[in-house]
């Protein structure tokens, strides 16, 4: 689903001076593929400093027998920002070269958003959860259409070893293990980035992690902000050490105790099952071995674990902040 808003321009608007307007309030130009009839220009929209913006804002200029019209549209996961700026963007265009708009709200009527705007640490959490979700769709459509015909493709162990190395099931799912530890990283850093950002005791954390050289100069250079830095020089795969960390910033954030706590009446827990899974990684990644027993339905287990321990972490963040986590992504 996708929000569209359609602005006929008055008859004396000049493409010229509605490219400038659109520049103004923000919008780069890029390369739109489809060449569409009529169409002057392609503009996109989207704040990522703050953490506004969540699907950005698509915007279009079209000309035809001297009237022009300039097309915007949103998706169905659009933030209060992007809604706001659709809305600015709208109001600008009318204001300043006359004509008319409409949206799907109605001929010359606006869009309202629903709700308050969310703090910038809620919608920053929100994406860094958001880019873990997208993330993860790819092994699991992976795994769902993956087609591996053949007598030395089994799906269970021969328990022979030198067998089941050679199994491309096995070793093509091996392959996937660096990559849901690459995900969960990414995940942890960019939330321990966007609670930095947002922390109240920043010089205690400052002082006590130490920046390079070339990340001082990067920053000088406007090219890394020192949260980022520092989120580079920590480590985010096993959950003792992403537990230290995120403790760096709250006491309350205790990930470890979350982890910890009972799943589905296992005797293992998901803080156990991730830190193992951090040491298959390791085998696979600096001695090139393949695990002969990672089946599929292994794999889709290591997967729902990490997506479970993702979603009690982003939950303990909503009861430190006080706010509800998004899962509409």
């Amino acid at each position: 689903m996708s929000y569209v808003s359609e602005s006929i321009l008055g008859d004396k608007a000049k493409v010229k001076h509605v490219r400038e307007v659109i520049k103004l309030l923000g919008y780069e130009r890029f390369q739109d593929d489809l060449k569409t009839p009529n169409q002057t220009d392609a503009f996109f929209w989207s704040e990522q400093n703050e953490y506004k913006s969540y699907v950005g804002i698509e915007l279009y200029i079209s000309k035809e027998n001297d009237l022009i019209t300039v097309t915007t549209r949103t998706r169905a996961g659009r933030s209060y920002w992007d809604l706001v700026q659709q809305n600015t963007t709208i109001k600008y265009l009318r204001d300043l070269f006359g004509g008319y708009f409409t949206t799907d709200a109605g001929r010359n009527r606006y869009w309202h958003p629903e709700s308050k705007p969310p703090t910038k640490r809620e919608s920053g959490l929100f994406l860094a959860r958001w880019i873990y979700n997208n993330a993860l769709i790819k092994p699991k459509v992976y795994l769902d259409s993956r087609n591996l015909d053949g007598k030395i493709s089994r799906e269970e162990p021969t328990g022979l070893a030198y067998m089941d190395e050679m199994n491309p099931r096995f070793f093509s799912n091996t392959l996937l293990i660096p990559y849901l530890v690459g995900i969960w990283e990414h995940y942890l850093k960019s939330s321990f980035i966007i609670l930095l950002k947002c922390c109240e005791n920043k010089k205690r954390i400052f002082k006590s992690v130490k920046i390079t050289p070339l990340q001082l100069e990067n920053i000088s250079d406007e090219d890394l902000t020192i949260e980022e830095a520092i989120g580079d020089n920590l480590s985010f795969q096993r959950p003792k050490v992403v537990a230290e960390n995120f403790k760096l910033i709250d006491e309350n954030i205790d990930i470890a105790g979350i982890l910890r706590k009972p799943y589905r009446k296992r005797k293992r827990s998901l803080y156990d099952s991730i830190d193992s899974i951090i040491d298959l990684r390791n085998h696979m990644v600096h001695s090139g071995l393949t695990d002969g027993s990672l089946t599929d339905a292994r794999l889709k287990v290591i997967i729902n674990d990490f997506e479970v321990a993702v979603d009690r972490i982003y939950d303990r963040f909503g009861n430190c902040y006080s706010f509800t986590p998004n899962r509409h992504f």
